[in-house]
């Protein structure tokens, strides 16, 4: 009866696992028997996955898996071969798992995935919402900075009147709450900044290469309170127990089913906003000057009979 030749899926599949398998049985390596025999493969197969393994590389630093054989024993080397341990959080498992449903992943394949990273606490059957906005330009930054290729993104900040050009090294894709941030290093201010990605108007790619920085790996929370911004402000309890914003350092009830919440901030205009928004529910307490300025933007949102 002819050997069953492997599907291409099988192939990779088998590869992830002898690739594992070899790293966990260290320099010694294993017999090309002992591999054959464990993982049920022939010994045309075993050599079409070892070419398979040894193909692949570290996208950013360049180490490559290199598998050698001795005679009949088969050994991993190579600093991209050391297969660690890796589990997401729940958060990255949630979006892992959306990006499994809506991309039609094969079941089986999607199973195995899941299986490896995805938390137990989590489980198979949550996702992420819709709501999280990732904006047009999420697959060519998230390519740019696996490449580290240097971009130029079109982008209105809270505090601009229009649109500007900003020459960005990207760094890394971070969600936080239901919006999703551009984290990149900002080129003419020589700092980091965040971009909400559903913000970004336009995007084109440059010629140039990223440069190394030190970027910071603080949360949105911790950037922010280190802002030298700040207001007190006065609301109702249950709405300041919904609220999501970064910068919020405390909320203390004070009687009467209100609440008084300290928030750092890095745009006047969002906190205006955010004021705004609630209808009059909001009050700031601490800062006059500031209340004033809350008053002649709602005077321009004001739309003339």
């Amino acid at each position: 009866m002819p050997v069953r030749k492997l599907t291409s899926e099988q192939r990779l599949s088998r590869a992830i696992d002898i690739m594992e398998a070899l790293y966990a049985a260290g320099e010694s390596g294993m017999t090309r028997t002992e591999i054959c025999g464990r993982f049920d493969i022939t010994g045309v197969s075993l050599d079409e996955i070892l070419e398979i393994v040894s193909t692949l590389a570290d996208r950013e630093s360049g180490a490559r898996i290199i598998c050698e054989c001795h005679g009949e024993r088969v050994v991993l080397t190579g600093d991209a071969g050391r297969v660690l341990p890796l589990r997401l959080s729940a958060a990255e498992g949630a979006v892992l798992n959306h990006e499994l449903e809506s991309l039609g992943i094969e079941p089986q394949a999607a199973a195995r995935i899941r299986h490896a990273l995805l938390p137990e606490e989590l489980g198979y059957n949550q996702r992420v919402v819709d709501t999280v906005v990732r904006g047009s330009h999420w697959q060519q930054l998230s390519s740019a900075i696996q490449d580290g290729v240097r971009c130029r993104i079109t982008y209105r900040s809270m505090d601009d009147a229009q649109p500007r050009e900003r020459l960005i090294d990207p760094l890394r894709i971070a969600t936080h709450g239901d919006q999703t941030y551009l984290i990149a290093w900002d080129i003419e201010v020589d700092g980091q900044r965040s971009y909400r990605m559903d913000k970004i108007e336009g995007l084109s790619l440059t010629e140039d290469s990223v440069e190394r920085h030190a970027p910071s790996t603080a949360s949105l929370h911790d950037s922010l309170s280190q802002a030298e911004q700040s207001a007190k402000l006065l609301m109702p309890l249950d709405m300041a127990e919904r609220l999501d914003w970064a910068g919020i350092m405390s909320i203390e009830p004070n009687g009467a089913g209100a609440a008084t919440v300290i928030v750092r901030y890095g745009s006047e205009r969002w906190l205006l906003s955010q004021v705004i928004a609630a209808g009059g529910a909001i009050h700031i307490l601490d800062d006059p000057a500031l209340s004033k300025r809350l008053c002649d933007m709602a005077k321009t949102l004001v739309c003339p009979l």
